[in-house]
């Protein structure tokens, strides 16, 4: 009863409350539900987030579902967990979730809201009229439909959203109160909690509007408002015309092309990673063709540079590197640099990027061969680790990259998440364990996905794989005891064979040195007597030496072939071999995921984004299904994560940003951008040359990087071309180029070539400078265990200056004795042609009048000319003209 009149007793004191609230003030909900009302609310204020209560294990012994998703669940949590400490019927307004929210006790989240706000009144009216949980239908969010869906607007302005849910029962409701809102760029357009939306600069946002666990987005186009004339610019291509389409709607006026000595620089580093030489400029800016941007283009793409650099950036994504499982014969400084050969190997073949895509991930060790043809491929990989490395050539000639999938979390949910990210360019790693809360992801979606790769045999030590592989395990005996054979003949070789001749050969050494003596006299006083004899004696002599020296290297190859067999090649036999598991092993045989959410599992297989799971037989592996839907014309991942890569890599953003995040809440600046080079992607049979070239050859890409007045704060309409930091690797590459000087890597012991250049490093090396520049400039870890682009690091440091300025490896550079500037001293006799070249080698263009007046100057006022070139020198490589693509 006494529970009865409080209810009565809050319920007039609400109304009565409500009619002294100011005229502005949004109206209550009088009988809010649960599901409808009082868990949207949490979402709006943060309670249920995963920083929150809606983290995995809550906060200070309160845990919420993240964004309501389970209004059940919530509200046990809310009425029954704890004594029902956070509910009082007695006296709804102490409410333990009322006092905290309104600071009226400490609470680790703050103040969210005011007594008189709308917020306060729904949770009250909630508990004043008995706390319910209603469910069914009516509860259950089917749609949730927000207007405008696009609105274009110029800057300063306002306007309001408006966002409805439709409920399974056939109702709607306005629910705009009950939303939480997202501007996906403040700088453009920002949208209070109430929904009103303003608009600061020109360009076009995504708003995400969450009701609930519900998302959807809607677009804010923020146009100049100019009545000036759009500038007459004309289209290479139609990349140029969707891009030039979008600025007239916008009102950007786009930047005037950029010039040639710009072009050459820029296309050069993009495409090669490499600066073009003095040479190359000369002949360029000379060149009066139309189509000689063209021409360079071509030229470009035929150079081994390209496969160079985009093997640097696939081995980034596909991340190759995490080798090196106990006892399975794995090792970094084996597989990493065989990885990128084989996928240097690819992209010097130009194969299409869908069969590129398909031999990675059907992948198996013997390729249809027999255990013991593949067991012969493995030694003779071992035996190839040597100065040249003989092995690198021999794997690039596989078919697949059996090494993908011999990376640590390779296969299983792990791999699952790095092949979507790799390949179809989403980010799953939420959705493992629970709903995705910024995309459409469940957790058995990732699960069911998962399943393509789990029958993927793991490598490494098992304990029982001597057990369930009998074949490779009776190869693996065989090849320990082979090897155990050929290290006790070795033995007996060198103490026999060997040891005999080495005496033989010793005396052999020390007649070999007289008869040459003797053989000399004989020849200078042109004595004939005797000296065949003496030639033929030295002969024998050589002959004991040689037959020395080969018995030596026989034993010696015989101890090497000894160890190879019986460590890493019969390892790699038993442990490291690649293949679909059709064993029925109900081990490992289902995807799962244990979490403080409780264990979860799925025992179909479904592709990503589809409804229903595909049947596949226990012998039938699953990545051939998936390999077959990656490759048709209208998968909704595949070819468009390539495209939007290879657009980032030249614009510094994808039409999606980030690159590697294909969700509908992060739509495309420009949609009919991106579907049309996709489309055409495909059609010209996923022709990667194809996709570089579309982009290369447009107007957009060759435009300048100088901005105005109208279009400075533009950042993803592609008004100007974007300013951007040289990748690390490319940035050491450049500096010794423009320097004249290459880094001693320090990597012999591991046969790495004197020559290599830093975009060809398949791993960090020893030499200290480079790892220093590396690190510090932004190299990419390639953590499989992080599945982020964002593992390489392209902002600007101050460290990142004060290194190029201060660093005294930098002068070495500069003053090195064998180095440009060294080099100019001697070669060249014209100061001012001495400018010139250094000019041309590192900023990559002609110095104007000035420029070489005030440097003229400082070399005339020097006491060393050679030091004041140097000082010349150094300063053009800190300018951002060296620095920066632009």
């Amino acid at each position: 009863m006494l529970r009865f009149l409080s209810v009565v007793v809050f319920s007039w004191l609400l109304i009565f409350s409500n009619t002294g609230r100011a005229a502005d003030a949004p109206a209550t909900i009088e009988q809010p539900q649960f599901g409808r009302h009082v868990t949207p609310l949490f979402s709006k204020l943060g309670c249920n987030g995963g920083t929150c209560h809606g983290a995995v294990q809550g906060k200070n012994g309160f845990r919420l579902s993240l964004f309501g998703a389970k209004p059940e669940w919530d509200h046990a949590q809310l009425t029954r967990d704890q004594n029902s400490r956070r509910i009082d019927f007695l006296s709804p307004e102490n409410s333990l979730i009322l006092q905290k929210a309104t600071g009226r006790v400490p609470h680790g989240g703050g103040k969210l809201i005011e007594r008189d706000s709308f917020e306060y009144r729904v949770l009250l009216a909630w508990i004043v009229n008995g706390a319910k949980l209603e469910t069914g239908d009516s509860q259950r969010v089917v749609e949730l439909q927000v207007t405008p869906r696009e609105q274009t607007l110029k800057p300063e302005q306002k306007y309001q959203l408006t966002a409805v849910a439709k409920f399974a029962d056939g109702t709607t409701e306005d629910v705009t109160q009950l939303c939480s809102f997202q501007s996906l760029d403040e700088n453009t357009a920002t949208v209070n909690r109430r929904g009103e939306v303003t608009a600061e600069n020109i360009g076009d946002v995504s708003l995400v509007v969450r009701y609930r666990d519900e998302p959807t987005s809607v677009a804010a186009l923020v146009t100049r408002g100019s009545n000036e004339p759009f500038p007459d610019v004309k289209s290479n291509n139609f990349v140029d015309e969707r891009v030039l389409d979008k600025l007239r709607r916008l009102g950007l006026p786009p930047a005037d092309d950029c010039d040639d000595a710009t072009f050459l620089r820029r296309v050069r580093l993009d495409v090669t990673g490499q600066l073009p030489t003095a040479e190359e400029v000369r002949a360029f800016l000379s060149d009066s063709s139309s189509d000689k941007r063209t021409k360079k283009i071509e030229q470009l793409l035929a150079e081994p540079g390209y496969a160079a650099l985009w093997t640097l950036k696939f081995c980034d994504l596909l991340g190759a590197a995490d080798f090196g499982i106990y006892a399975d014969g794995l090792a970094e400084h084996f597989e990493a640099p065989r990885f990128h050969a084989w996928v240097r190997a690819r992209l010097e073949e130009n194969i299409p990027y869908d069969e590129f895509a398909a031999r990675i991930l059907l992948a198996t060790s013997r390729e249809g061969r027999s255990l013991e043809e593949w067991s012969q491929e493995v030694l003779a990989l071992q035996q190839g680790y040597t100065t040249p490395r003989k092995d690198l050539e021999l794997y690039s000639q596989r078919k697949t990259l059996d090494v993908y999938w011999q990376r640590r979390d390779a296969n299983g949910v792990p791999g699952a998440m790095q092949v979507a990210h790799a390949f179809l360019g989403l980010r799953l790693q939420c959705a493992q364990c629970h709903r995705h809360p910024h995309d459409v992801w469940q957790q058995d979606d990732v699960l069911s996905f998962a399943n393509f790769f789990v029958r993927v045999r793991t490598v490494g030590f098992q304990g029982d794989n001597e057990k369930k592989l009998p074949e490779q395990a009776k190869l693996f005996k065989q090849m320990n005891e082979e090897g155990k054979r050929l290290a006790e003949e070795a033995k007996k070789l060198k103490e026999g064979k060997v040891k005999e001749l080495a005496e033989k050969a010793k005396q052999a050494e020390s007649d070999k040195s007289k008869l040459k003596a003797e053989i000399a006299k004989l020849e200078q006083a042109n004595s004939p007597d005797g000296l065949e004899e003496k030639k033929t004696e030295l002969a024998v002599a050589e002959q004991v030496i040689a037959d020395h020296k080969a018995a030596q290297q026989e034993a010696s190859d015989l101890e090497k072939k000894s160890k190879l067999l019986s460590d890493d090649v019969s390892k790699r036999i038993l442990h490291a071999e690649i293949f679909h598991r059709a064993d029925g092993d109900s081990k490992g045989k289902w995807a799962n995921v244990e979490s403080p959410l409780g264990s979860q599992s799925s025992k179909e297989f479904r592709l990503l984004g589809e409804r229903e799971p595909l049947t596949i037989a226990a012998d039938e592996d699953p990545r051939e299904k998936l390999v077959a839907w990656l490759r048709k014309p209208d998968n909704p991942f595949f070819a468009k994560a390539i495209v939007n890569r290879v657009w980032a890599h030249y614009f510094d953003r994808g039409l999606i940003d980030p690159p590697d995040d294909l969700s509908p809440f992060n739509p495309s600046t420009h949609p009919a951008l991106l579907e049309e080079l996709t489309k055409g992607f495909v059609a010209a049979k996923f022709d990667l040359k194809w996709l570089h070239r579309q982009i290369l050859l447009s107007r957009t890409y060759q435009q300048g990087s100088e901005t105005t007045a109208a279009n400075v704060a533009d950042r993803s309409n592609y008004s100007h071309f974007t300013r951007r930091r040289l990748p690390a690797e490319v940035f050491l590459d450049a500096l010794n180029q423009a320097t004249g000087t290459r880094d001693d890597l320090d990597m012999k012991y591991f046969h790495w070539p004197e020559n290599l250049k830093t975009v060809e490093v398949p791993y960090v090396p020893k030499n200290a400078f480079v790892t220093f520049v590396l690190e510090q400039f932004g190299r990419s870890e390639r953590n499989s265990s992080v599945q982020c682009d964002c593992q390489r690091q392209s902002e600007a440091s101050l460290l990142q200056v004060l290194s190029l300025a201060n660093h005294p490896q930098i002068w070495k550079k500069i003053s090195d004795p064998n180095g440009r500037v060294a080099k100019l001293m001697k070669e060249v006799s014209d100061p001012a042609q001495r400018i010139e070249e250094l000019y041309l080698s590192s900023v990559n263009r002609e110095p104007t009048a000035e420029e070489v007046a005030f440097c003229l100057g400082h070399l005339k006022n020097a006491a060393l000319e050679e030091k004041a070139l140097q000082e010349v020198l150094w300063c053009l490589l800190n300018t951002k003209e060296f620095l920066l693509q632009h």
